[in-house]
């Protein structure tokens, strides 16, 4: 575990280059394929990427050589919206949604968001670190080398500064890179506080309190009706900037909220969700640095009428990443199958698709300057797939293509050795 590893012979070098900016309308297509290509990695940073018989006449030393013969190599993957911190299950809401309930008679019937914050409240530390952990090995096993985890289900000071404190303690059980989150505003509270008393609370009494805890490297904030107007939304995002913390917004997940148009006016990282987002509105808005992340999956299992339009944001040049959206609604776990979801979901190639959870993710997270590609200088995070082209994690739905995941350079996630071999 020094940093220093060589990986030669990969069939398919998916460099996704960064060119300091998301990749956004064509680039989005544009992987960068270096074929029988290598990478070495010395310190943790990657040094050198191109041909292996170019890259092993410069770095033919004494570091590890790990041979990728007939795989391929991809930048490390980066999942950019998690909430894994939580108790209870909401397993039974899924089988009603089926049945034909809507959003409004599942919280009718003790339901939806607001339940989770009451089970997280009552579960212990101890529990509630033991589940993120678990969401934490099972994400790893998706080849993710940088993971986004949000608050969120405590929704009063001291709730969230726990969350946020029991999020740091799991991570030190995972050797992936986390990122976290604070999403005090997620929705608005069902015990009596109106929006409007609890956004002077994020404001004047949990933003500081954050802060001061020094955990948290964003705020998280939701732009939804029912929950957060506009206003209230700008609000916030404007008190965030004012104290240095970056924003991103949930915006548009049950229906037009102005959401979108609210995230990059307030030139958010990223607004996430955008189900319900008009086509007028993404046309009028146009071209953004803003990322767009949407969640195949979770549209999937929200059983919406209608979904994100992510080819129309994909021709109005604007960068999309795509993400699990692991929450207590639902255990998503896996961001290479999300690959291949998004793929049939939105219609995503499969190449739309992988810079969307690699380069553009970590853009909507704000760490673009030391990963998300295939550049010298970045951190040495690679995922390989068991297949020699990265079309093949479009059409391999559900098979067991990660074969490793490397971050700085050190191997902290292997497949078994007797599981298939490569496709």
């Amino acid at each position: 575990m020094n940093g220093n590893l060589t990986i030669v012979h990969a069939k398919s070098l998916v460099c996704v280059s960064d060119d300091n900016q998301p990749r956004a309308g064509r680039t989005q297509s544009e992987l960068n394929i270096i074929p029988d290509g290598a990478v070495a990695i010395r310190g943790g940073k990657i040094v050198a990427v191109g041909p292996t018989e170019s890259v092993l006449r410069d770095f033919g030393d004494h570091a590890l050589v790990l041979d990728a013969t007939g795989k391929t190599v991809l930048p490390g993957l980066v999942e950019c919206h998690s909430h894994p911190i939580f108790a209870g299950n909401r397993h039974w809401e899924y089988v009603r949604r089926l049945e034909g309930a809507s959003g409004r008679d599942i919280r009718a019937e003790g339901g939806g968001i607001w339940s989770t914050i009451e089970s997280t409240r009552k579960a212990s530390d101890e529990e509630l670190v033991r589940q993120a952990e678990w969401a934490f090995a099972q994400i790893a096993a998706g080849g993710v080398t940088t993971l986004e985890v949000k608050s969120g289900y405590g929704l009063d000071t001291n709730g969230e500064l726990r969350l946020l404190r029991l999020l740091k303690e799991a991570s030190r059980k995972t050797r992936m890179d986390i990122v976290f989150t604070f999403l005090g505003a997620h929705i608005a509270p069902q015990d009596g506080r109106s929006s409007e008393e609890f956004v002077e609370n994020v404001k004047n009494e949990m933003l500081p309190a954050v802060l001061a805890q020094g955990i948290a490297e964003s705020q998280d904030l939701s732009c939804e009706n029912g929950d957060f107007s506009r206003s209230q939304a700008k609000e916030l995002i404007e008190y965030s900037h004012s104290v240095g913390l970056p924003v991103r917004v949930h915006a548009d997940a049950s229906s037009d909220s102005l959401g979108w148009r609210t995230a990059v006016e307030g030139k958010a990282l990223s607004a996430d969700h955008l189900t319900y987002t008009p086509d007028a509105e993404i046309n009028a808005v146009g071209a953004t640095r803003t990322v767009a992340v949407l969640l195949p999956i979770a549209e999937q299992f929200y059983l919406d009428d209608r979904k994100a339009n992510g080819r129309l944001f994909i021709e109005n040049n604007v960068p999309v990443a795509v993400a699990t959206d692991y929450c207590s609604s639902f255990q998503a776990t896996s961001l290479s199958l999300t690959i291949a979801a998004a793929c049939s979901w939105f219609r995503f190639t499969p190449a739309q698709a992988i810079v969307g959870a690699t380069l553009n993710a970590a853009y909507a997270l704000g760490r673009n300057q030391d990963r998300g590609s295939l550049d010298v200088g970045k951190r040495g995070d690679v995922t390989i797939f068991r297949c020699g082209h990265p079309n093949q994690l479009g059409t391999a739905i559900g098979a067991p293509l990660v074969d490793a995941a490397i971050s700085q350079g050190d191997v902290i996630w292997e497949a078994r050795k007797q599981e298939l071999g490569t496709l």
